[in-house]
């Protein structure tokens, strides 16, 4: 079983935080325990004493923000320049990953592409930055074109994200699975109609590992 919980912090910037369907989108699919929201567009100037006290007490760390010009908006790099290094040590061997909204599909990011980039180009100088640090970098999430995606493209995201934001790494499929069955039982206990639900995806899960331990013995053979 899952049984450490993540505390994240999710540190999040967009000019027009407020108003923007992606932005709040993000937000409400990181409504989970254990999940702090840090809405920099909220502040007027940055406590260094807030700042550090908030990244010392998360073990991972989630930058949430749209793409400005292949970078961070003002705000966020204005965050990043006032507690990066001053707040260096309550940084030091915690997790990170980028949580990105574009309006540009995410299949122009690429050689090639309208945008003739990747996104681990465009988040090379953040990633350096934790290295800086000796942060431990998970996979990010991008959010593109949210407006054209469908009912059942959203709800994958969500998950995505949520797995992202309170799942232990390195993110296996077993991982997965158990995160399913964690999530589904708590809901369980408010909806008992899904009970034959989760006992469905517990055998499966239990048949998914008898192959592959019988895999591997083969392998060795």
């Amino acid at each position: 079983m899952i049984s450490l919980m993540i505390k994240t912090l999710v540190v999040a910037s967009h000019p027009d935080f407020h108003n923007s369907l992606s932005q709040r989108f993000f937000s409400e699919s990181a409504k989970l325990p254990n999940v702090t929201m840090h809405f920099l567009d909220d502040l007027s100037d940055f406590s260094l004493a807030n700042e550090r006290m908030l990244l010392q007490t998360c073990d991972r760390l989630i930058l949430q923000f749209p793409l400005y010009w292949y970078s961070v908006p003002a705000k966020m790099k204005a965050w990043i320049d006032t507690v990066w290094e001053k707040c260096a040590p309550a940084l030091v061997g915690k997790e990170i990953s980028f949580a990105v909204s574009t309006g540009v599909a995410a299949k122009e990011f690429q050689l090639g592409g309208r945008e003739n980039t990747t996104f681990n180009e465009i988040l090379h100088p953040l990633v350096l930055m934790a290295k800086k640090h000796q942060m431990t970098v998970l996979p990010i999430v991008v959010l593109d074109q949210l407006m054209y995606k469908s009912e059942q493209e959203k709800r994958a995201f969500v998950i995505a994200y949520q797995q992202l934001l309170s799942m232990p790494a390195p993110f296996t499929f077993d991982q997965k699975q158990q995160w399913f069955s964690e999530k589904l039982a708590r809901l369980v206990s408010e909806k008992p109609q899904l009970a034959p639900l989760l006992s469905l995806l517990q055998e499966n899960h239990e048949t998914l590992i008898e192959l592959d331990d019988a895999l591997t013995e083969l392998e060795v053979l």
